[in-house]
């Protein structure tokens, strides 16, 4: 189950998806389909499993996701 938002920024509507893999997460940002940039956030499975336990892994993939958009509103991503 992979998860989404949108955003705008200069006139365009970025989606910004978390993906599921084999190996944790992986948070990118897309327009209109393609990757906006060469940038990739992750987070791996260990330390995914270990936030589980503190009740936590949501907040894990939505901090990748806000901050990518971050980085990228900011141009350093």
């Amino acid at each position: 189950m992979h998860k989404a938002t949108t955003f705008e920024h200069g006139g365009k509507v970025y989606e910004v998806r978390a993906i599921p893999t084999l190996n944790g997460w992986k948070v990118r940002i897309f327009v209109e389909g393609i990757p906006a940039n060469r940038f990739t956030y992750s987070v791996d499975s260990e330390v995914y499993q270990d936030a589980a336990v503190d009740g936590v892994p949501e907040e894990l993939v939505a901090g990748l996701m806000e901050t990518a958009e971050r980085d990228f509103r900011r141009g350093l991503a």
